[in-house]
């Protein structure tokens, strides 16, 4: 991916964005990553990540960031993007061919943020009539109760999209909840890491912190976002997510925190850039196909 970006001017070089690398660096081939809003990166990033390379090659996300920082904002504008260029493209070639449906499971108890994104919901599987779409097993219930409900109904989805050709990307609001919720999860997670990329599904997985997670949220994704840690005692471990944290640290100190600034890097390219959504989420109309086929397996 390789975006026309907008350089550090004088006064973000004094407040320590693109400044001289320090002396001490450990990478030689560091270089500060260029600031570049979301409407310019976006496209690029959308094509690169989701349409570049072939249905079973296409690589996997994981979004790190405290609470409030922005991380499911972006990854809705993500999904947003992909859905809006997946549509382009079944347009162009007379609507004969999907190339992709997304699926967002969704296990916070509020339902504000999940509005932003504007598809529609299901709680359950029997509700699911469509890929673009968000899974919330919404329940009243607290606790260990609450905890096997919403068990209950992930473990029924991901078994059901957990096949061949299911060309889905499948976005978690907080894999670590996800994970904890049963030994049969975490292992179906840990499948989807691993050889969900063979049957076309692409996981992005948001967390709080990189610790708790599944090794196979970094050591199988090539994409990686960080927002700011907000406590120093997170920042050297966020930083090890992108390379020597000598090198890292002081770009993830520089995110400006009051517009949602974050860091985005490809381990394959070792492009990076630091970013922020730059326009509003409007809730998104979506055009039904029809029943989906996960719905009879």
């Amino acid at each position: 991916m390789t975006t026309p970006g907008i350089r550090a001017d004088a006064t973000e070089a004094e407040e320590g964005r693109g400044r001289p690398v320090p002396d001490w660096r450990t990478d030689p081939d560091f270089r500060w990553p260029e600031r570049v809003p979301w409407s310019v990166l976006g496209p690029d990033f959308i094509h690169a990540w989701g349409f570049e390379l072939p249905r079973n090659k296409r690589e996997h996300l994981e979004v790190v960031g405290p609470s409030g920082s922005g991380k499911t904002h972006l990854v809705e504008t993500i999904l947003q993007d992909h859905y809006r260029e997946a549509d382009r493209r079944r347009s162009e070639r007379g609507g004969k061919h999907i190339e992709t449906g997304g699926v967002f499971i969704a296990t916070k108890t509020d339902d504000d943020i999940f509005s932003e994104l504007g598809w529609p919901m299901a709680h359950n599987v029997g509700e699911v009539r469509d890929t673009n779409l968000i899974f919330w097993p919404r329940t009243s219930r607290t606790g260990l109760d609450r905890d096997a409900h919403v068990a209950r109904h992930v473990d029924d989805l991901l078994s059901r999209l957990f096949t061949p050709n299911a060309n889905t990307v499948v976005a978690f609001d907080e894999i670590g909840y996800a994970e904890s919720l049963s030994g049969n999860i975490r292992k179906m997670i840990q499948q989807f890491w691993r050889e969900g990329r063979a049957l076309g599904i692409q996981v992005i997985g948001m967390k709080q912190r990189p610790q708790g997670a599944l090794r196979d949220m970094h050591s199988e994704t090539f994409w990686t976002v960080s927002f700011h840690p907000g406590e120093d005692g997170d920042l050297e471990r966020f930083a090890e997510l992108f390379g020597p944290k000598r090198d890292w640290m002081p770009v993830l100190r520089s995110l400006n925190l009051g517009r949602h600034e974050f860091l985005m890097r490809h381990s394959r390219s070792k492009e990076s850039y630091i970013s922020w959504v730059d326009t509003p989420l409007q809730p998104q109309k979506i055009k039904r196909k029809g029943l989906h086929g996960l719905v009879s397996r």
